[in-house]
């Protein structure tokens, strides 16, 4: 493990690569402006099926030379590479194994570079010491219930279940405070308020995302807000100067941008794959996440093709997507991109195939206007594929209709604030039409899309 193909062999400028993409796939390709460069791919396993990562995070810090990042594979292991600042090279440390089933989150905790989490399907949340490779400390879940997202501070950690949410203390591992029944389904990710961290979030496979405010102890007054998105969640994040803002990703491919303290819903994106497709001039068959850039106050959201192609759009803040880089290599990914990390002038990508990207040189970067040529290699190609090998389910990539992005006013969609007897109201709003649809929907939070698309 640990392969490292030469850099001089994948040192390539965006139209290199282009260029190149262009012969093999007969498509034309748009001339880059900026040096977007392959640098280095790392493989995860040699094995002849080898397993799908799911999740990155690092301990990186601008002032280190060196920085571990770590990968959750669908074997139920976490691998730890160092990553060389200066070259932007990937080598294997060690490998952290424990969990019995499938890993559903892991993140360093702020403050403690050597300190790692994770959260399991086995109903365990672990801490590890990365320098010795070993857990220092397991909190279960009440009945050993599936974990299906955690999150953590120095001080406390937090984890979701199929409908409940759990507080620990993590000096010692004891219960603080739970959540019951505050999600009709899975609670896909959580997520501390970056400006205050006695207001935790939770989303759900209901299409909620639930504030609670850590220092009530009163059960009716613990849930400070509720929006409704309507559609599974499958990740959220805050950005703004002050994290005033937050981005939400649901199973049907949609973003939606709310402001946080009104919970007011400011524009949806539910045709938003379409919208990147017409940018980029190539079919774009999922998002992957979104990124913020705070010294530039820009918000980029990312997405793939089902043939491993990387695509790099900013929203702006007149509520346009432009398509600024796509990144693409014959040597990278050739298969579906689950996580990517953004480390200044640094992307980290991972898929499907096992595979470890970097690319670098991202603060190069310019939005093109106008571009009339394809970003990336078309997908169609390789848009049949039929084989899940056993790694879980997929979700359907569902065409989308022509809507217009609007706005709402805010306690519109389930968005609601106000104490006393929130939770009940909260959980009473979903209604039956919402179990319905959630049956349809169910599955896990963590897939992209349906590769057996016709």
């Amino acid at each position: 493990v640990g392969f490292l193909l030469p850099p001089h062999s994948l040192s390539l400028s965006l139209s290199t690569m282009e260029q190149e993409a262009d012969v093999k796939k007969k498509s034309s390709g748009r001339q880059g402006s900026g040096k977007i460069e392959l640098c280095h791919v790392s493989l995860n396993s040699f094995a002849p099926n080898p397993p799908y990562i799911l999740k990155l995070s690092t301990n990186y810090s601008p002032a280190s030379s060196t920085a571990i990042i770590a990968s959750s594979s669908s074997d139920h292991t976490v691998k730890l590479h160092q990553f060389n600042c200066q070259n932007g090279s990937l080598s294997y440390v060690s490998e952290l194994k424990g969990h019995s089933k499938p890993i559903t989150s892991i993140g360093f905790i702020e403050g403690e570079a050597n300190v790692l989490f994770s959260s399991s399907r086995d109903g365990t949340l672990a801490f590890w010491d990365i320098r010795s490779a070993k857990a220092v400390r397991h909190v279960n879940a009440p009945q050993k219930k599936p974990l299906f997202s955690a999150t953590c501070t120095q001080k406390v950690a937090a984890g979701g279940t199929e409908e409940d949410v759990y507080v620990w203390d993590v000096g010692s591992g004891k219960g603080m405070m739970k959540m019951e029944e505050y999600h009709a389904d899975e609670v896909t990710s959580m997520a501390f308020h970056p400006g205050n961290s006695s207001m935790l979030f939770s989303s759900g496979g209901d299409g909620m995302v639930n504030q609670y405010d850590l220092n009530q102890s009163d059960e009716d007054e613990i849930l400070e807000a509720t929006i409704n998105c309507e559609q599974p969640i499958t990740s959220f994040g805050f950005f703004g100067k002050n994290n005033e803002f937050m981005h939400i990703l649901t199973t049907m491919e949609e973003v939606h941008i709310y402001g946080v303290e009104e919970a007011f819903k400011l524009i949806s994106f539910p045709d938003i794959r379409e919208k990147l497709s017409k940018s980029a001039k190539t079919e774009i068959n999922y998002l992957v996440g979104c990124q913020y850039l705070q010294q530039e106050d820009r918000l980029f959201v990312c997405s793939g093709t089902s043939n491993g192609g990387f695509l790099v759009s900013n929203l702006s803040k007149d509520n346009h997507l432009q398509a600024v880089v796509g990144l693409y290599h014959n040597d990278a990914h050739r298969d579906v991109i689950r996580d990517f990390l953004w480390l200044d002038s640094v992307v980290i990508t991972a898929g499907e195939d096992s595979k470890i990207c970097v690319w670098s040189s991202l603060d190069t970067m310019k939005a093109e206007k106008n571009a009339q040529r394809s970003m990336l290699p078309s997908s169609s190609a390789h848009a049949n594929h039929s084989k899940n090998e056993g790694r879980g389910p997929v979700r359907s990539g569902v065409s989308r209709s022509n809507k217009q992005s609007h706005r709402v006013n805010p306690y519109q969609n389930g968005a609601s604030r106000g104490r006393g007897s929130r939770r009940r109201a909260a959980v009473n709003r979903r209604g039956n039409s919402n179990a319905s649809r959630m049956q349809q929907t169910r599955g896990d939070h963590d897939t992209k899309f349906n590769r057996n698309k016709s």
